[in-house]
């Protein structure tokens, strides 16, 4: 069934048009990168910046079911663990709620061994897909929830070859889950303009903190539709650091050698715990439920033994056990960009059907053609820069899709080595950023 997709000026159709060179089964690529299409008489939904409240001083803990909250966390630590062993001691900075928000979307379009290899590698093997999608916008809505110091903004796009037909119900779900827009593109006419376009939507949403998602010829005649996820948090500081206080001081990188940074300083009572080879201290912003977590290995000990050491169930520990202590903390000015190419690092996660143009199934986005459509790459971006006044932050995910023809009582944390950080939602525990910082 064809789905008129709605857009607030202009009504789109995908069909098949005669002399359409997607009618030709030998052809071999269809672009999906992670967004969401409406099917319906209303315009599609987009996600705009909420405007905060400032009389909410309190939100209300958010009751996600613990299988997801579980399954997100594992996630997280699954995707770290292949990402550091892959970058080889450089800066790591990514986002692994853009990245799942992205992939459940393709879940939606996925059928038999494809839908199990997403929903696996995702950790929602034991989850129906009408639970993940209703997890995953309630999750969405929490973030959204105002706070003056610290907005956190998620928005969701399709993008549709023009003249393919899309599924009613994918383009519905994706609609009413995800609260994606949706448009027409012309990937093999105007590939180059396809891309700009997308990267332009991608710009706009991460307030120009990531320019350009997609190269100029990411796409091409076989490119049928791409989903977009991006993700843009700026938080203040609860307690600013003094910007009188920051200091030069030598960050000590793994190599041995020794690089100035100006280190920001501050004291306070701050959740604190010491862990088997570590520090950690929890920074807050605004009203309190989104923290900046810093972990320090210890003297001799690297961040990679850190992240080895460390999985779901020892870092709900850690979250649980901190304590409010008063200490002294150190933390590197810094700002940290970064790129990957995440097909080989989800295939070793266990996502191999979904990358084969004669073994995947995404029959849920066109029944006609979906055991020709493969996803052809994801592509993620971030970038973070913190400073004394707060931390502004950015990701965005896409995914192509082609198809196919044939106890201590005072602490003191100072970040003058490589560390570990992430930035988390506190009442659902979703990790939003996590990042390796080896050299500010």
């Amino acid at each position: 069934m064809d789905c008129p997709i709605t857009h607030s000026r202009t009504r789109i159709v995908y069909t098949l048009r005669e002399g359409n060179p997607m009618r030709k089964m030998g052809l071999s690529g269809l672009a999906l990168t992670l967004l969401l299409g409406g099917c319906g008489t209303g315009g599609v939904g987009t996600n705009s910046t909420q405007t905060p409240n400032p009389q909410k001083t309190k939100e209300t803990p958010v009751k996600l079911e613990p299988k997801i909250t579980d399954a997100t966390l594992g996630f997280a630590w699954r995707l770290v663990n292949q990402l550091e062993s892959a970058e080889e001691g450089r800066n790591l900075f990514f986002s692994p709620l853009s990245v799942s928000l992205a992939l459940s979307m393709a879940l939606n379009g996925a059928e038999g061994e494809t839908y199990q290899q997403i929903a696996k590698t995702l950790g929602y093997e034991n989850l129906s897909l009408d639970a993940v999608n209703a997890q995953s916008a309630l999750l969405m809505q929490t973030l959204r929830s105002p706070d003056p110091k610290a907005e956190v903004s998620v928005a969701n796009s399709l993008w549709v070859a023009e003249g393919f037909p899309i599924e009613a119900d994918f383009v519905k779900r994706l609609q009413q889950f995800y609260d994606a827009e949706a448009q027409n593109l012309d990937f093999a006419r105007a590939p180059e303009a396809a891309a700009q376009r997308i990267n332009e939507w991608v710009k706009a949403q991460t307030r120009e903190m990531i320019p350009k998602l997609f190269e100029a010829n990411a796409f091409n005649a076989d490119t049928v539709a791409v989903l977009v996820n991006a993700l843009y948090f700026k938080g203040k500081w609860q307690k600013p650091f003094s910007k009188d206080a920051t200091h030069e001081m030598p960050f000590r990188m793994e190599n041995g050698r020794t690089k100035p940074v100006p280190m920001m300083m501050t004291s306070g009572k701050y959740p604190y715990y010491k862990g088997d080879g570590y520090q950690a201290v929890v920074l807050p912003y605004g009203e309190g439920n989104l923290m900046f977590y810093l972990l320090l290995p210890d003297e001799g000990r690297t961040v990679a033994q850190l992240v080895e050491q460390m999985n779901p169930e020892r870092w709900k520990q850690m979250t649980t056990q901190m304590k409010p202590t008063e200490g002294d903390v150190g933390l590197p000015r810094f700002r940290v960009e970064t790129q990957y190419a995440l097909k080989p690092i989800l295939q070793q996660l266990g996502m191999e059907a979904p990358f084969q143009p004669d073994g995947a199934d995404f029959s849920r986005i066109n029944r006609a053609y979906g055991k020709k459509i493969y996803i052809n790459q994801v592509i993620h971006k971030a970038v973070v820069q913190v400073d004394e006044e707060g931390t502004e932050a950015a990701a965005a995910t896409g995914i192509e899709m082609r198809i196919t023809a044939a106890p201590v009582n005072h602490f003191t944390v100072i970040a003058d080595r490589p560390f570990l950080f992430a930035i988390v939602h506190q009442p659902t525990g979703a990790v939003l950023f996590m990042g390796i910082v080896r050299e500010p």
